[in-house]
C-alpha cells in the first residue's frame, strides 16, 4: 500500500511531467508507459518506442511484448532452429496491432545499410530489409536490437489527448530498457526511471 504523502508526491510528479512533455510539443525518441487507465488488454502494461510524432499522428514499437509461439530464426529463413528463441537468442515481438504482418528492427546506431537505415533520436538506427535480419541469424547483425511485428498507431493530436488523461506516462528512452532481454521487467524499470512505482499505480487505479 502506499501512503498519503509518497502518493500525493508521486501524482504531483506524474502530472508535471505529463504537462511538461505536452507543453513542449512532440514526444519521437521518448518512451511511452502505460497507466491503469487504458483498457486495452494489447495495451496493458506496455513500453512503447516513439518512432515518430507530428502534427499528422504519431507511431511507436512496443518493446515488452514477446511472441513466445514465434521463432526469429525459422520467421526470417523459413528454417526451424534449435532453440526457441533463434540461434542468437532474438526473440519476436508484438510490436502492436497496425500492419502486424510487417516487421521493424530497432538497433544500435552502428549497424547501417546504406539506403535503407533510418538515423533516429537517441543514437537508436531502424532498418527495415531481410538483409538485416539475416544478418542477426548469421551473427553479424547490430550489437543490440529489438525485432517487432506491428506498431501502434496514433492519429492527429489522440496522442497528445491520452497523455492529459493520464493514459500515458513519458520517459526518456535508453539503451538498457529498449534492448534489454528481460521482458517482465521493462514496465517497472520504465517507471522507476521516472521515480514513480508500481505500487503508486495500483494505488491511482484504486481511486479512479
Amino acid at each position: 500500500m502506499t501512503d498519503n504523502k509518497s502518493y500525493s508526491t508521486q501524482r504531483m510528479q506524474m502530472e508535471e511531467s505529463n504537462l511538461t512533455k505536452v507543453l513542449k510539443g512532440f514526444y519521437e525518441g521518448s518512451l511511452l508507459i502505460s497507466t491503469p487507465s487504458i483498457l486495452d488488454p494489447r495495451f496493458r502494461r506496455t513500453v512503447i518506442y516513439m518512432l515518430s510524432h507530428n502534427k499528422k499522428g504519431a507511431m511507436g514499437l512496443i518493446i515488452n511484448k514477446p511472441l513466445k509461439e514465434l521463432d526469429f530464426q525459422e520467421l526470417v529463413t523459413g528454417k526451424i532452429s534449435n532453440n526457441k528463441k533463434g540461434r542468437v537468442g532474438q526473440t519476436v515481438l508484438f510490436g502492436g496491432p497496425v500492419e502486424f504482418k510487417r516487421g521493424f528492427l530497432l538497433h544500435s546506431s552502428e549497424y547501417n545499410i546504406p539506403g535503407k537505415t533510418l538515423k533516429l533520436d537517441g543514437n537508436f538506427n531502424l532498418t527495415n530489409d531481410t538483409k538485416a535480419l539475416l544478418d542477426i541469424c548469421e551473427g553479424k547483425g547490430p550489437i543490440s536490437s529489438i525485432f517487432t511485428l506491428g506498431y501502434a498507431g496514433w492519429s492527429a493530436g489522440q496522442l497528445e489527448r491520452e497523455i492529459l488523461e493520464d493514459s500515458w506516462l513519458v520517459a526518456k528512452a535508453k539503451h538498457s530498457i529498449i534492448f534489454g532481454k528481460n521482458y517482465s521487467e521493462k514496465y517497472g524499470s520504465s517507471l522507476s526511471s521516472i521515480g514513480i512505482t508500481k505500487g503508486y499505480l495500483a494505488s491511482e487505479s484504486g481511486r479512479a
